[in-house]
């Protein structure tokens, strides 16, 4: 198959929608940060040098300290999913179920909650295939992109999706490699064993069509504007019309179109479904983005609270100037930090005796700052007591904590039901 340099326009085309996203990829990376424990990674500025707020506290002589929330939450949040999840999964049809074992749906699906809740964006890849069974898979935001004018919440304006693949040697030869000339270009290119960048690009385009009619054989042969035909077809009966058709293009990182048609899939779509939370006026905003600030503010705390510990005075000895000969202190000094030690010295007339002395921590209200962040944190994310579980009082009955949690649940319906809506695409397109 020739290869063709006519998709520099297209990887140009592809890589303005990219970039469109750099601001969602930046803020998925800290929200994921802070979701895994890497919670001093922020840069600031300090008297002009740029360096991660780690750094700079552990110039200052400090330990940077975290008590990870976030996380406790996400799974919280992960785990009613997981329950909802079960019980949707019972209600759907045989061959659905099927399709769901064979691509592992539950897990898949559990995973990519979990994506949401950290970036606001959802995508997967349903895949249909002659005599294999549906593929799903999850595809990674930081991969993907799509049309940086699409403004519909269901993505049907979108006109152009499409993800990055760095494929290994052996794939990239499985899928494009079809002559001798094909495998020793890219042959040549592979010494280095890094990874072949190919762009796959699905877009939407409106295309003049001719549609010759063969009476004699009773058959139709369709050919868009441009494509040379034999002079006996041409001269067939036809008629022209603009067809709306989604295509497919993958191209390597010099603009060759290694492969290229018309959709292959039987809603004549592309494969992606993809959800973007709230997704208004085409912002995304994450459940994660929402409780950062009570984090962070929660760490704050904690390490000024550390500082203050370690600043103030425990079992520091006074011992008067002369009260003990020089060369003996050395012999107090272990003696007085061993268990049941023993010190004996000869007291001096007019020298008081060695004095220990333990300073407790000034208060000042850093435990009632961090109570109210903890209780922010519960408003903020909706995710309070009863759904994680604990009881506000042993002795309530079941019936009431069924309903607190119930009740807890209204603050995350919003989240739930948008990913149910994703789950809804995903299987219409694995039915289809």
């Amino acid at each position: 198959m020739a290869l063709s340099f006519y998709g520099i326009p297209l990887l140009e085309e592809a890589m303005q929608n990219w970039q469109s996203l750099s601001e969602f990829r930046r803020e998925r990376t800290r929200n994921k940060n802070y979701t895994f424990g890497r919670q001093w990674c922020d840069v600031i500025s300090v008297n002009g040098r740029r360096m991660t707020e780690y750094d700079y506290i552990v110039s200052e002589g400090s330990l940077p300290l975290k008590n990870n929330l976030i996380r406790r939450i996400v799974r919280n949040v992960v785990g009613v999913f997981r329950r909802q999840l079960a019980e949707k999964m019972e209600g759907w049809s045989e061959p659905l179920q099927q399709i769901a074992a064979h691509n592992r749906m539950y897990e898949l699906l559990s995973r990519t909650m979990e994506e949401f809740l950290i970036s606001g964006m959802a995508v997967h890849k349903v895949w249909h295939s002659d005599g294999k069974p549906v593929a799903c898979d999850s595809v990674s935001p930081q991969d993907f992109f799509f049309d940086k004018g699409a403004r519909d919440i269901c993505g049907r304006d979108a006109n152009l999706v499409g993800q990055l693949h760095d494929l290994s040697f052996p794939d990239y030869c499985d899928a494009f490699v079809h002559t001798q000339e094909d495998y020793e270009r890219i042959a040549t290119r592979c010494n280095s064993g890094e990874p072949i960048r190919v762009v796959e690009i699905w877009r939407h385009e409106r295309v003049g069509r001719h549609v010759y009619h063969d009476s004699r054989k009773g058959s139709v042969i369709v050919a868009d504007d441009g494509v040379k035909l034999p002079r006996e077809i041409r001269s067939l009966p036809s008629s022209w019309h603009i067809a709306d058709v989604w295509r497919y293009y993958f191209i390597d990182s010099e603009g060759r179109i290694l492969s290229s048609g018309d959709s292959p899939l039987p809603d004549g779509g592309h494969p992606f479904v993809f959800k973007c939370y709230p997704f208004l006026d085409g912002e995304i905003h994450s459940f994660v983005a929402d409780i950062i600030d009570q984090q962070r503010y929660t760490n704050r705390l904690i390490t000024m609270y550390d500082w203050i510990m370690r600043a103030s005075a425990k079992g520091v000895l006074l011992m008067p100037e002369g009260a003990v000969d020089p060369e003996n202190m050395q012999n107090v000094v272990d003696q007085w930090s061993r268990f049941n030690g023993v010190i004996v010295y000869r007291p001096r007339p007019g020298y008081p005796d060695p004095k220990q002395v333990s300073g407790n921590a000034t208060n000042i209200g850093i435990s009632e700052l961090l109570d109210i962040q903890l209780k922010m944190l519960e408003d903020v994310s909706g995710v309070n007591g009863a759904l994680q579980g604990n009881l506000a009082n042993n002795s309530i009955s079941g019936t009431l904590y069924n309903q607190q949690t119930q009740n807890a649940l209204i603050s995350l319906s919003d989240l739930l039901d948008t990913f149910a809506s994703f789950i809804s695409e995903i299987t219409t397109k694995l039915t289809i």
